[in-house]
């Protein structure tokens, strides 16, 4: 590994020569840098599906780089999803605090990085073969208060789920509960009508005529046939079982993890002393890109993270956020950004609720880059990771803003980078009126 650090420490002093000419951003392809490891393999990963997950090949090659981080030292990840960016700062030697308002994210960051004993695992998970038969679960019986759990959940996979929930239920050392749950809740969208190839969940509506034509009509047709007669507990043992190999793997990498602390909900609330990180690697949500609440909802349901009725208060947690009342937007905010705001006025004749999502994400992500300079330490490094995007079929250039918002807030802009993610896919196509983001600006930000 220190060979690969020492290149990545000369590609990027190679990159701050170039920038330093021209103040020009340098087109990049941060998967022919990072060409040696296999992600999707690598250790704890893909432990659970989690929507817009971060290209984990950027932060490897921040983590492995002696330019802006030593061994032993803490990195940030203030909106850490689903943990990329703690995991690969783990495996290069290094401590890691995350934080993120959803608490299934949390979930997942916290099991990801921990360290099991497998032997252990594997025998929790005979136990519960040996409890879910003991289980008596009926209909009458109190669910999970899950969203529409009848319109998503069929009645034998409702009763199935409902056992092993129980049975997860009774594990007394909580790290190791939390395993399971986790493990449980990648197995809620699997088993239920929704399509597990898009992240909100959507149900096929099979008996329409039409849907004969969609491409995935026969593979749809063929789960529902599936869910009739399946064993869920099956399922769910091989998802643990698979995540077993998974933390099998990570101990060849690093026998023992390095010091992870999830720390706070909120960006602009991080609950750490001032100047006590030496990096932070984020990639912010964009303003209405994308509904991670919604595309979690029936996996806090059943996890029991969240009540149906509490979806909408973690929602409004959400930097980016889409979901406003009228009273909200009766006169558009003001974000201090001079090209942004002459922008958001002629997006706001158009369409009101869009220029308010676009406003008011950048003031709260102002609040949020502002405590992100107070814990960081002086002359360490900031990196962001944005993207544009369009409102209203105008170019909403969100980098430029945050950079901008950066500046002020006290960083100086010493590099950016531009990776091209068309071929990855970070992005869906969201609704009329965003686009697809096709590339990715990583700003390379110093707290002098």
């Amino acid at each position: 590994m220190k060979s690969k650090t020492n290149n990545f420490d000369l590609i990027f002093k190679r990159f701050l020569e170039v920038y330093s000419k021209d103040q020009q951003p340098i087109g990049v392809n941060f998967k022919e840098m990072v060409d040696s490891v296999k992600f999707q393999d690598r250790a704890t990963h893909s432990i659970h599906i989690y929507p817009a997950k971060l290209l984990p090949q950027i932060p490897f090659f921040f983590v492995n780089n002696n330019f802006f981080i030593k061994e032993n030292e803490y990195v940030l990840d203030p909106f850490s999803g689903s943990g990329t960016v703690l995991l690969e700062a783990n495996l290069a030697g290094k401590n890691s605090f995350g934080c993120d308002a959803n608490p299934l994210a949390r979930l997942i960051s916290k099991v990801k990085t921990s360290t099991y004993d497998v032997g252990v695992l594997k025998k929790l998970l005979q136990s519960l073969k040996v409890e879910i038969q003991n289980v008596i679960v009926d209909d009458n019986e109190k669910y999970p208060d899950v969203v529409n759990i009848d319109y998503w959940f069929l009645p034998n996979i409702k009763l199935q789920l409902n056992g092993i929930l129980k049975s997860i239920k009774t594990i007394s050392d909580e790290n190791y509960r939390d395993f399971f749950l986790l493990c449980f809740s990648n197995c809620v969208k699997k088993v239920s009508l929704a399509d597990s190839r898009i992240s909100v969940p959507v149900k096929a509506k099979l008996n329409r005529k039409t849907n004969n034509q969609h491409p995935f009509f026969d593979e749809s047709k063929l789960k529902l046939k599936n869910l009739e007669n399946l064993d869920v507990f099956e399922k769910f043992s091989e998802i643990v079982s698979e995540n077993i190999k998974r933390f099998e793997n990570k101990q060849k990498i690093i026998p023992r993890s390095n010091d992870t602390k999830i720390i706070a909900e909120d960006a602009r609330n991080l609950n750490i002393k001032d100047e006590s990180v030496d990096l932070i690697i984020t990639s912010p949500p964009y303003a209405g890109a994308q509904k991670y609440i919604r595309a979690c909802s029936l996996n806090l349901g059943w996890t029991e993270l969240s009540s149906k009725d509490n979806l909408r208060v973690l929602d409004k947690k959400n930097i980016g956020r889409e979901n406003y009342s009228k009273s909200d937007y009766i006169t558009l905010k003001v974000t201090g950004i001079e090209e942004a705001d002459i922008l958001l006025q002629e997006i706001y004749k158009i369409n009101p609720l869009r220029a308010h999502i676009a406003a008011n994400y950048l003031l709260e992500m102002k609040q949020a880059i502002i405590e992100a300079s107070r814990v960081l330490k002086r002359n360490k490094y900031f990196i962001l990771i944005a993207a544009n995007n369009q409102v209203c079929n105008r170019e909403f250039k969100t980098q430029e803003y945050l950079r901008q918002i950066a500046e002020n807030a006290g960083f100086t802009t010493i590099c950016r980078l531009i990776d091209d993610i068309k071929s990855y896919g970070l992005m869906t196509k969201r609704n009329k009126t965003a686009s697809i983001i096709t590339c990715e600006w990583v700003l390379i930000l110093k707290k002098e």
